[in-house]
């Protein structure tokens, strides 16, 4: 068989998987199908992990819900399971060649929530305020992740952020206390919108530090990546270590 035809051949099969919808085409040629939103019962949670190929939706609300929103094929690789009070949100589907990147979104609804840790490439996103007494956000921690976001509105007293990779944190909103641990990569933060009374950073990424702080910034700058503070705060101790920077816009 000539190159020309196995190119053609290729061809041929891979439209004709792609216009099938059969549960018994491969997983890479699978159609994801109409999109379908179901409700899945869980037991109650105090934190969530969020894992690859799934975006995130949060609200606080008064009791706990959560709805899955993806294709009628392929929500057989879709898994939702808590354990030890952590929702873990999962998608086993590792081998997509004909559907839309982006293809199933889980959306919560929480009344008190204290984490979130993402492996996602997609966003987590926020769907209203949440108004949680103390919240963690966290990325590659515990091994190596897909740069995703953070995309959220905050009401509390309690901020924690840590990453170890490229996460980018998107945060509006106000917090008393707002703590961002930076341990390497290239992770960024933007908190010009983001009121905060305090702030402490340990800061080894190689991008910036964006936050609006009334009051006190305290930590130390350990590699290229900048604290950029929107307004003049009256305590400022802050060391640099390398060449990152305190920086007034």
């Amino acid at each position: 068989m000539n190159f020309k035809l196995r190119i053609l051949l290729v061809v041929v099969l891979f439209q004709v998987f792609s216009a099938c919808n059969s549960d018994l085409m491969p997983e890479c040629f699978k159609n994801m199908g109409a999109v379908v939103a179901y409700d899945v019962p869980v037991a109650d949670f105090t934190s969530i992990k969020v894992g690859v190929g799934i975006e995130l939706i949060i609200e606080q609300g008064d009791e706990q819900k959560v709805t899955i929103e993806t294709g009628k094929n392929i929500k057989e690789y879709i898994s939702v399971t808590v354990s030890n009070g952590e929702l873990l949100l999962k998608n086993d589907n590792n081998c997509n060649w004909v559907r839309d990147y982006k293809s199933t979104t889980v959306h919560v609804t929480t009344p008190h929530l204290e984490s979130i840790y993402s492996e996602t490439q997609f966003a987590v996103k926020s769907k209203g305020v949440l108004e949680f007494t103390s919240l963690s956000l966290m990325s590659g921690i515990l091994s190596e992740t897909a740069s995703g976001t953070f995309e959220l509105s905050v009401n509390c007293q309690n901020l924690t952020v840590q990453d170890n990779q490229f996460c980018y944190y998107v945060i509006n909103g106000s917090t008393d206390n707002l703590t961002v641990n930076f341990y390497a990569g290239d992770a960024r933060f933007e908190g010009s919108g983001l009121t905060v009374q305090k702030l402490q950073v340990f800061h080894r990424s190689t991008n910036d530090i964006i936050a609006n702080v009334q009051q006190e910034v305290t930590g130390t700058l350990y590699s290229t990546g900048n604290l950029v503070l929107k307004n003049h705060p009256p305590v400022v101790a802050v060391n640099r270590i390398y060449t990152g920077q305190v920086v007034y816009e």
